[in-house]
């Protein structure tokens, strides 16, 4: 049986992603968001490991609002399944000095002012209500 995947190593797929020659193509292998794609089908349905899911630190991205989108996602996780924030998640170098709208629809950046989770919000990254819905 297959690992569940953990945030350090989605942070390790988004450097590979991000330094790969199809970063900036959508849904290529290139893709930066499908390992957080995939580490939330994981999380979701492997209720048992999901606080050593979150725990281990990952390393840089190579882009700092990836490694601070991580932090959001590991805080907004621990508070909605009840579980304890990694203590990675909450130092100075998790938080964005400039907004950040991951979408690329100005159009709905109002709506992710308003529907931001407050993990994410706090660290100046707003996302519409969608962000953690999978199928």
């Amino acid at each position: 049986m297959k690992e569940p995947t953990t945030l350090k190593n989605v942070a390790e797929e988004i450097r590979r992603a991000l330094n790969s020659p199809e970063a900036n193509t959508p849904r290529t292998d290139g893709d930066p968001w499908i390992p957080v794609r995939n580490f939330l089908d994981d999380f979701y349905s492997n209720p048992n490991n999901r606080q050593e899911m979150i725990d281990a630190e990952p390393e840089p991205t190579g882009d700092k609002r990836f490694d601070v989108y991580l932090a959001a996602l590991a805080e907004h996780l621990a508070y909605h399944y009840d579980m304890s924030t990694p203590h990675w998640a909450t130092g100075k170098k998790r938080f964005l000095a400039t907004w950040w709208f991951p979408t690329e629809f100005k159009s709905l950046r109002a709506m992710a002012l308003v529907e931001s989770p407050a993990s994410f919000r706090r660290r100046g990254i707003f996302v519409d209500h969608t962000e953690f819905q999978r199928i």
